[in-house]
């Protein structure tokens, strides 16, 4: 696995397949489809993941163990599919196995889409606490039962992962695995076939 700097953004890339190293504990499949409002965490039938570990974005604080001195955030749009209030969000970020992190705790916020500029707009509600958990196919879970976050049908919001100045953030070295819709494949016409061609496309989400 190696960090490599792709358009001015940290990504994770892991080119040997599916993930070989330990495995952590897969959420229990409790989610009603109705209250859903938005996921990509679709299972491949093919690896029986729920997300795709061949690539990722990172999630970094500056003390973290993979590129110290470096902060990296993150955020992903989405389009609720329904209005009603977020529950909860439940997020495709693991420990970046490289190296073992001081700390695994990130700060998770929705906010709107006022700009339409591509990039979040005003953050609404609370922002919650999440743990990264050790390894795929874990899924981060945020809870925000409590953060005061409604969402309407047919809006734009996005989900923006941070790290804090707080000490269970600041070593916190985490990867935002790709959904498994992040690959185009693409062929030269040269003899050599068919390539696995990874897009850095969105990480994989649910929010509830």
């Amino acid at each position: 696995m190696v960090a490599a700097l792709a358009c001015g953004t940290l990504m994770a890339q892991q080119k040997s397949g599916s993930y070989k190293g330990a495995m952590g504990h897969a959420a229990p499949a409790t989610d009603s489809p109705l209250a859903i409002c938005y996921s990509n965490l679709v299972t491949d039938p093919c690896t029986g993941m729920k997300y795709d570990v061949n690539n990722g974005f990172l999630l970094i604080g500056p003390s973290n163990c993979g590129i110290p001195g470096s902060t990296q955030w993150l955020a992903a749009p989405f389009i609720s599919s329904k209005t009603q209030p977020v529950t909860k969000v439940q997020l495709s970020v693991t420990n970046w196995g490289i190296c073992t992190p001081t700390s695994n705790k990130f700060t998770v916020q929705i906010y709107d889409d006022a700009n339409c500029n591509g990039l979040p707009g005003n953050p609404i509600g609370s922002a919650v606490v999440a743990t990264s958990p050790a390894a795929p196919p874990a899924l981060a879970q945020a809870n925000f039962s409590a953060a005061g976050v409604s969402v309407t049908a047919g809006a734009k919001y996005w989900v923006v992962l941070t790290t804090s100045s707080a000490t269970t953030q600041t070593g916190t070295t985490a990867v935002w695995w790709e959904s498994n819709y992040s690959i185009e494949p693409y062929n030269l016409n040269d003899g050599g076939g068919w390539n696995p061609g990874f897009l850095g496309g969105p990480g994989g989400f649910l929010v509830q």
